[in-house]
């Protein structure tokens, strides 16, 4: 069934719905359009929305169309396309105050998986006391998906239809015995044979006052279960399969939270919450052929999340203070390990097995926020961490760690119409690991950055921003083996930046933004203190605009960067002269320094009504790669060499975004 054909399934429900209407009905309509387009390197984007409703003779009609499409230019220069088409549908109508009658129908396509699924369903809505609905429905559904493939090489298309059905259950926020209480509930299930498919969602919540205090909680449950005929799990991919073998994936999942906020003073308050969170899921192959070798597995994973904080105001002073422990583990077992060869099933036991681990964090966190005078405040942020990962002994990756962070900042209101700020950053990020064959990459990050900043307004339509930063950060290994060099290293970074907008005159803008960063990479000797320094890169940026109008308004501007860092291997083409007199080329390859340099004009256009609007963004980079190599040259060709680097290579790198709405 091609997927087209489902569309007029909805037509012909659509169409009976109009035919029950009465002609001379007053008919209300809304429609909502949204499209988006973008155009990045090597990348077509394209986004379609479609949002309709109507209420026409007391029935209420509403279908949204979401439209995907995606092309990229792959290294042969051919297209490779993306296209997924999602369509739902949806007609009530009341029938009395208690009942009601309702239609639906889904359609999905995927254009690069040719898989397509549709249903349709009918049903009544019931309404037996005013804060309680239920809504079962029945019909039909359809899916289509590749199949296995078979020893030709060849992959059919499983077209499978059956019945389907749901229930839905939701009953409104209410009050019961002080609590505030809201639950809903949905199942849905397909038995498009030989396979099935099914959906089930239980959520509620509750929450009540006790005097200033309150308590919130809340808990989720979903269950589904998907079937595919080709292998969906790592272990299956690559097995021999029947054309009949279905591969069953059934996922459960339960979110349970719960906060409470208690006030000790008029000042302070405490909060505590917690978190729970499980998911297991099964992998099962319920037709499988009996001479057919497949692994079931069953995945489990339990996360907790607890967390008790104090927050404090009272006058010029905010006050934050967080403790906070979350634990996780995940497990993974083979479940049909006893049907299976001995080999097979100790090879994929600890092939799982090797992903298995167990975390635990703890971390206390705080920040204080003071004005110490009306024209100067203090801001002070802080945290510490401790991250313990624990795996089996096949994982090598067993190990702990600690990180703090702070930061210290005054901020100065010397006038409405200049400010200053200063920032001190500090972090520590030590990494242990456990086991003996990678004890060797332990290693201690220490991080201090500076960042000073000031705002000048000095009129209503003019505004400057200076800002600067110096980082330093050092990298030192916890011991170096014997024979082996120390890989300790230095990053120092200066950055300055500065943004500027003018006001020319009515309704038209000047904005300016411009930055430099100089970072500098050495080889650190952490005992002296000293380094070597072995690559400096340099970025420039800059980008002017002009902005005009009101509701529709447009932008031009002209964008600059440009960088220039080391690169060990540079590899230079070139043209010559050889014995014969006839052009050649060659290569070579060198260490040398590199330019990448990328300009040119950009433009957007903005058009913003009650209803309605347009975005359009466009920019056009041209590209510009050059080369000064380092070293030895062959002297016949050494002119020829570095012209050819300084010349490098161009292109063109157009950019273009498009998005528009409307809403009639």
């Amino acid at each position: 069934m091609r997927w087209a054909h489902c569309y007029r399934w909805l037509l012909i429900v659509w169409a009976l719905v109009l035919a029950f209407s009465s002609d001379d009905a007053e008919a209300q309509f809304s429609l909502q359009k949204t499209t988006e387009f973008s155009r990045e390197v090597n990348q077509y984007r394209w986004n379609s929305t479609i949002a309709w409703s109507a209420e026409i003779d007391r029935w209420q009609l509403e279908l949204t169309n979401r439209f995907l499409s995606d092309a990229y230019i792959q290294y042969d220069d051919r297209l490779r396309f993306r296209d997924e088409n999602r369509l739902q549908f949806r007609a009530f109508r009341p029938l009395g105050n208690r009942y009601g009658t309702s239609i639906r129908g889904d359609l999905d396509w995927f254009g690069s998986g040719r898989a397509s699924s549709q249903a349709l369903l009918a049903g009544v809505q019931i309404r037996s006391i005013p804060v309680l609905t239920i809504e079962p429905a029945v019909g039909v559904a359809s899916d289509r998906r590749p199949g296995i493939v078979q020893t030709e090489g060849v992959v059919p298309l499983r077209i499978d239809t059956g019945p389907a059905g749901s229930i839905a259950i939701d009953l409104a926020p209410q009050e019961l015995q002080s609590y505030r209480i809201s639950f809903n509930s949905s199942a849905a299930w397909q038995r498009i044979a030989p396979r099935r498919a099914g959906d089930l969602t239980v959520a509620g919540t509750a929450a009540r006052s006790f005097g200033a205090a309150s308590l919130e909680s809340s808990a989720r449950f979903v269950s589904r279960r998907r079937d595919a005929y080709q292998a969906a799990s790592f272990l299956n991919r690559g097995q021999a399969r029947d054309p009949e073998s279905i591969e069953s994936t059934t996922s459960d999942t339960l979110d349970a939270n719960l906060l409470v906020w208690i006030p000790i003073t008029r000042s302070l308050r405490v909060i505590a919450q917690t978190n729970i969170r499980s998911n297991q899921r099964r992998i099962r192959t319920p037709k499988s052929p009996e001479e057919s070798v497949t692994f079931e597995t069953n995945f489990a994973r339990q996360a907790f999340a607890g967390q008790v904080g104090f927050n404090y105001e009272r006058d010029r002073i905010e006050a934050q203070l967080r403790a906070e422990y979350g634990a996780v583990n995940e497990r993974r077992v083979l479940s049909n390990r006893e049907e299976l060869p001995v080999s097979e099933a100790v090879q994929k036991t600890t092939l799982l097995h090797q992903a298995d681990y167990d975390e635990g964090v703890l971390s206390l966190s705080g920040n204080v926020r003071a004005d110490i005078l009306s024209t100067l405040s203090v801001l002070f942020t802080g945290s510490s961490r401790i991250v313990r990962h624990d795996t089996p002994i096949v994982n090598l990756d067993d190990r702990d760690e600690i990180y703090h962070t702070s930061m210290l900042g005054l901020r100065y209101r010397r006038s409405r119409y200049l400010s200053t700020e200063v920032r001190l950053f500090a972090s520590y990020h030590h990494t242990v690991f456990l086991n003996a064959e990678r004890s060797a990459e332990n290693n201690i990050q220490r991080t201090l950055r500076l960042r000073p900043a000031i705002n000048w307004t000095p009129s209503p339509g003019t505004r400057v921003r200076l800002a600067s930063e110096v980082r330093a950060t050092y990298t030192t290994d916890d011991f170096v083996l014997p024979g082996r060099r120390s890989t300790d290293q230095s990053a120092r970074e200066m950055r300055l930046e500065s943004e500027v907008e003018k006001n020319l005159f009515a309704n038209t803008d000047l904005r300016l933004s411009a930055s430099f960063a100089d970072l500098r990479l050495g080889r650190l000797q952490w005992k002296t203190f000293t380094e070597v320094p072995f690559d400096t890169l340099r970025t420039y940026s800059a980008w002017l605009r002009v902005q005009s109008g009101r509701r529709l308004r447009g932008e031009v501007g002209w964008r600059t960067f440009l960088r220039s860092d080391y690169d060990r291997a540079v590899s230079v083409r070139y043209q010559f002269f050889n014995e014969q007199g006839a052009i050649a080329h060659g290569s070579i390859t060198r260490p040398g320094r590199r330019w990448i340099i990328q300009t040119g004009p950009s433009s957007a256009l903005y058009w913003i009504r009650p209803r309605s609007s347009l975005r359009l963004e466009a920019w056009a980079n041209w590209q510009q790669l050059r080369y000064w190599l380092y070293g030895q040259l062959p002297p016949a060709s050494e002119d020829i060499i570095r012209r050819a680097a300084r010349r490098g290579t161009r292109r063109l790198l157009p950019l273009i975004s498009l998005s528009m709405t409307w809403q009639l």
